[in-house]
């Protein structure tokens, strides 16, 4: 019986450890998924309902080879109001396949929530009464891509799934003398609170540049950047003390037609807990050991409880035996002072054995 309680203990924290290390406090959250998501995120997608949500999005800017442009994305609908969680995916296909701007040869620069994640959640503004996301992306390589917006949300155990129209566009390759930002660079997307940003920017053909920023609520601000040295470029975002998202973006001068990049997203947050995964599995390894040893140290307690209780047993049967017949005789015909005849039949002839030797 402890041996099949010590099995089910074993196998438990194990299945715990598992968990431990595996498991996602955060739920679906933001990331990179493909449409097959769709469905997984929120229930079986065997089970998947069209949504009656109405999805628009609009795409700003050229498509010039390694130079951003924005896709914006709304939805609406009366059916969205009542859920606390909507899913907005930019795809570029609709097999549920490879379907991600990175498989069709687009980097994701930021999005609206401050990452780099072509799926993003969100809930209806009330005032507007609609959801509105965007992505900054830039193209890696000539090519024609269709892009398409879906969402995903549940309702009462069942998920739903709609998907826009198509929009194609066609990557151009880059006129000459256009002041445009490098074709490696990469915005910064977060800071943490209380800081002053020292945002850099590096361009490519730019004589002059000058930054427009936000906060959501605020007008728009403009400051001209500093040139530190040939194409880098910065500015210094204020600090802020409260979990805030700040929009910029930069017209570039030069010889060339003057550009404007997108919006790009700076966000405020407290500083991420970042977890030590080879910490996570060392503690949950010392953890197996250590209750391994309670579950040994119980073991000897209760298989020597259980000795114990044996012996005991063993006495009551001996209790239970008979004395020999073969009663010794009572010396001079009578038992020896203190003596009960109880005690003669089992311990007399014990009493003349020494009795004979004392003589």
């Amino acid at each position: 019986m402890f041996r099949r309680f010590r099995v089910l203990l074993i196998f438990f924290i194990l299945i715990s450890v598992s968990t431990f290390s595996q498991a996602n406090p955060g739920g679906v959250g933001d990331g990179i998924f493909d449409m097959q998501c769709g469905g997984a995120c929120h229930g079986d997608s065997s089970l998947n309902q069209t949504s009656s949500a109405n999805l628009e999005f609009e795409i700003q800017g050229t498509p010039y080879l390694e130079q951003p442009i924005s896709i914006n994305a709304f939805a609406s609908g009366s059916q969205l109001s009542i859920y606390d969680n909507i899913g907005l995916f930019l795809l570029t296909d609709t097999t549920g396949h490879s379907d991600t701007p990175r498989d069709a040869g687009w980097e994701i620069l930021s999005d609206s929530n401050g990452g780099t994640n072509n799926y993003l959640e969100g809930s209806i503004n009330p005032e507007t009464n609609n959801i509105s996301v965007s992505w900054t992306v830039k193209p890696t390589e000539l090519t024609t891509t269709t892009f398409y917006v879906s969402i995903h949300h549940g309702g009462d155990d069942i998920p739903y799934f709609g998907i826009s129209q198509g929009v194609e566009l066609e990557v151009l390759p880059i006129p000459d003398n256009l002041p445009r930002l490098a074709a490696d660079y990469v915005p910064q997307t977060s800071r943490n609170l209380g800081e002053e940003t020292v945002v850099e920017i590096e361009t490519e053909d730019v004589s002059s540049v000058s930054i427009e920023w936000k906060v959501e609520g605020s007008t728009i601000t403009t400051v001209i950047a500093n040139s530190t040295e040939t194409g880098i470029w910065q500015f210094t975002a204020p600090s802020s003390n409260q979990p805030s998202i700040l929009q910029w973006r930069a017209i570039l001068d030069g010889e060339g037609l003057s550009q404007t990049t997108p919006w790009f997203t700076l966000v405020a947050q407290e500083p991420r807990f970042e977890v030590d995964e080879a910490a996570v599995y060392l503690q949950s390894f010392a953890l197996f050991i250590f209750v391994i040893g309670v579950v040994l140290t119980l073991q000897t307690r209760y298989s020597r409880d259980f000795s114990e209780q044996k012996h005991w047993d063993q006495t009551e049967s001996i209790n239970q035996q008979k004395p020999s017949e073969n009663i010794a005789p009572l010396p001079d015909g009578q038992l020896p002072p203190g003596w009960t005849m109880e005690q003669w039949e089992w311990y007399g002839h014990e009493y003349i054995a020494e009795q004979g030797v004392n003589q």
